[in-house]
């Protein structure tokens, strides 16, 4: 999977949502990923990067396996 397949998925789960995708092993399956959405407003920090993972899991080792580690950061503006 690609930076932008994976930004996609989480700008169409979270629709107004900004993903910046970093590679951060130069491996592609190990991700870094910045996701501005203004729906993070009323959630926790944990309940914002569990909303995250929730768009990845799939892609992960509860699905194809495609995404093998995703570090996440947050923020509304």
């Amino acid at each position: 999977m690609d930076a932008d397949s994976v930004a996609a998925l989480v700008e169409q789960a979270l629709p107004g949502a900004t993903c910046t995708v970093t590679d951060l092993t130069g491996t592609a399956d190990h991700w870094g990923l910045d996701v501005l959405w203004p729906g993070f407003a009323e959630k926790s920090l944990l309940e914002q990067h569990k909303t995250v993972m929730e768009i990845m899991r799939p892609h992960m080792s509860d699905g194809t396996n495609a995404i093998h580690a995703v570090q996440v950061s947050t923020r509304t503006s």
